[in-house]
Parts: structure tokens; sequence; C-alpha cells
């Protein structure tokens, strides 16, 4: 039995092991160390201005490398030149215009021989040319609100220059209008496989301005450019003169689209060396010819050359002011003309030319020397004999024939042209 001084002896000793075994408090230090805030400078983005203009009148020469993109407008004043060594590359969708001066002083994007252009558009985004009075934007989808494709004339045009041979005495020449006395309106050479650079998915629109008397200016103007240059899947709308001229050279033209032009939808002259592949041409009221055909300028002979047009479809206009708008083979032309569907042409309608000197009838492919031709196909009414009765031509039956519609597989391939405004109803 517990003694009541043994009972005390046990609370006390209770207490003292329950106050031995209680835990102490667990008590955690944070250091706080000075916080620093710097300030830190941002650079402030450049404004994108809504028109870049490039030029002010006179001449402006491009050298070394320029973009022109396609977040602004860009706006062209004078003959703006890039000049050798100079490489002006044009973003995809991007939209250029042109100051609209009267005379000598029309607006005219030149590429000089030894400069380069890169134009690479795409069919969704390609790159348009047109004057400041079209208001276009880029909401537009490529579609004018104002400006109709009979539009002519409204400024220059585009010119390239390259070091290619050129059927002239001197194998050289100077780029008719532009401008006299400069190194970058001079073309030809000896350089066939040169480049100028690149034109594809490229729409020119209502050029052609008149400068002086005798000398106009077309949609496109290639002169002395070498086969290392390409030229793609270009349309040409409402040029006042030529849709495209070339001036000796070699270069090759693939998918052309000319669609309204004043004079000659193509103009070869000086010796061309090239092929133009895959073209149509839709006809003005007042087009010349469908095709102008030159040959060389070279009085002693020694710089000659032929070139191939092939896969041509022509579209006459029933309103049309001439008949002799078929095309028009002269001054000795040397080429090989295949392929060739002619349609909507009014009665009547006739070639031109054809000199009996070269003329070597059908053909197989270009030959230095000789006029020939393959396929060439009418719609009409009218019989052959009619539509070669301005020439000596007497066996037309053995290179051209008139049939009732177009027969499959001839002329042009029209798949490629969708992205033109032609073919999208405008």
């Amino acid at each position: 039995m517990m003694t009541k001084a043994k009972f005390i002896a046990f609370i006390i000793g209770f207490t003292f092991l329950a106050a031995c075994t209680e835990e102490e408090p667990i008590i955690e230090y944070v250091i706080v160390t000075e916080t620093v805030v710097k300030t830190v400078a941002v650079e402030a983005q450049p404004t994108v201005p809504e028109i870049q203009e490039v030029g002010t009148g006179g001449v402006t020469y491009i050298e070394g490398e320029q973009t022109w993109t396609n977040d602004r407008m860009w706006l062209m004043d004078g003959k703006i030149v890039v000049r050798n060594g100079g490489n002006l590359t044009i973003e995809a969708g991007t939209i250029v215009k042109a100051k609209t001066e009267n005379g000598a002083d029309a607006t005219v994007l030149v590429i000089a021989k030894g400069g380069k252009i890169n134009a690479v558009g795409t069919a969704e985004n390609p790159i348009i040319f047109t004057d400041a009075d079209d208001d276009i934007d880029y909401e537009d989808n490529g579609i004018s609100p104002n400006r109709i494709p009979t539009d002519m004339g409204k400024w220059g045009s585009i010119v390239i220059l390259g070091n290619a041979s050129t059927g002239t005495d001197t194998g050289e020449a100077e780029i008719e209008g532009i401008a006299t006395g400069y190194d970058w309106t001079t073309y030809g050479g000896s350089e066939d496989t040169e480049s100028s650079g690149t034109l594809s998915y490229v729409s020119i629109r209502h050029s052609g301005k008149d400068l002086n008397a005798g000398e106009e200016l077309q949609g496109l103007t290639l002169g002395g450019v070498g086969s290392g240059t390409v030229i793609e899947n270009i349309e040409i709308v409402g040029s006042a003169d030529d849709g495209i001229e070339i001036f000796g050279g070699t270069v090759n033209v693939t998918n052309l689209f000319i669609y309204n032009n004043g004079d000659d939808a193509i103009d070869l002259d000086q010796a061309y060396k090239g092929t133009i592949s895959n073209a149509v041409v839709v006809m003005d009221t007042g087009t010349d010819n469908v095709f102008e055909f030159d040959g060389t300028e070279d009085s002693t002979g020694t710089i000659d050359g032929a070139f191939t047009v092939q896969n041509v479809t022509a579209y006459g206009n029933p309103a049309a002011e001439k008949t002799d708008t078929y095309g028009h083979w002269k001054s000795d032309a040397t080429c090989f003309t295949t392929n060739i569907v002619y349609k909507n042409f009014i009665s009547e309608t006739t070639i031109e030319g054809i000199d009996a000197d070269t003329y070597g009838g059908l053909g197989t492919e270009a030959t230095e020397g000789l006029l020939l031709f393959s396929d060439l196909d009418f719609i009409t009414s009218d019989a052959l004999a009619d539509i070669f009765s301005a020439t000596s031509v007497s066996d037309y039956d053995t290179l051209a024939e008139v049939v009732s519609a177009q027969v499959e597989g001839t002329g042009a391939d029209e798949t490629v042209f969708g992205w033109t405004l032609y073919m999208r109803g405008e």
C-alpha cells in the first residue's frame, strides 16, 4: 500500500519527467537580401511608313543591296536605276506604284548592265507594279478598286539590260527613250549566260507611257539579257505600247500573259536567240499585231541568231480596228514559230511580211538564217489562201490549217494563269 510520502514523490517525479520530454520550439531564420531594381532602356521600334518613297524625280541609284518589303506601299518617282553591282530584292505580295510624269520624266525602273533584280512572288501573292493613281491596297486581294484593264500609259515601265550578244554593228546599243549619255542605258556584249536576276509572278499594269516622238515604253523591256536570267509567270496589263519587247540577248520567257496592249503583244528584235514558251495574248480594239518579229540589225551579218516562239493562244477582238493582226515577220526575221492558236479574230485578218530570202517553210526547230513555221491553227471561216494573201507563201497548207474549234493539246496551257486578272474575271 502506497504511503502518502511515496505518492507525493511519484507526483514530483512524473512532473519532472514530463517537463524533460516536452519538445522545444523550432525557430527558423530567413535572411532577406536587398532587392536592386535596374532600369533597362528599351529601344523604340521604327514606325513602318504607309508609303515608302523611292526617288524624287530625276535619277536615283540603287547600289549594293536593297529590299522592298510587303509591309508598306512603295512609290517610285523618276528613273530608279539598279547600277552595276546593285541588287534589288522585292518580297512576294509587294505593291509598287509609280508617279505619273509626262514625256521624258516618266517613271521607269531600270536594271542596268551588271545589276540584278530578284522579284519573286507567288500565285497567291504576286508582286504588282502599277501607277500612283491606282487605289489598290493590300486589302484588295490584287484587284484595283478604280483601274480597269484598258487603262493604259499611266507610267513608264520595267527595263532590264544585260551583257548578252545583240544584233547591232557594235554588238551594243542604247535603250530607246529613257535617257541618253549614261552608262546605265546601254546593253549588249558577249556574256550570253549572264544573269540579271529573277522576275516570277509579277503583274505589270497600265504602263507604256509615251516619251518622245517615236520612242515608247513597253510593259517589260529586255535588252541584251542573258539566259541565266529567269523570267516566268509574267502578266502585262494595259501597256500603251508593246506588251513585251526584247532586243537581242538569250533570255527565255515562260508563262507570259499579255492583256489589252496598245501596239504589238510580243515584239522581238536584234537577233534575239531565246525562247518564248506558253503565252496567252488577249487583244484590245487598238492592238496592232500578236507578233512583230525582226532579224538582226548587224549590217556585217556577223551577229545573227534564231529564236523560238511556241505554245501560244491569241484571242482577237471582234471590235478590232485593224485586220492584219495575226503577226508581222519582217526585216529578215529568223525564228521558229510553232503551235499557235488564233481565236476570235474578225474576218479578213491576214499575216504580214515573211521575206522570201529567209523563208524556209515547215520546220522543226530554230535554225540560224531561216524563218520556219509549224502547227499554226486559225479558228475562222476564212481560207488559208486569204490569210496568207499578203505574203509570197504558197505552201501554207503544210504548216497551217483552219479549224472550227481549238484542238485539245494545242496552244498555251492556260491552267497556269489562274492568278491573272483575266482569269479571275477582271
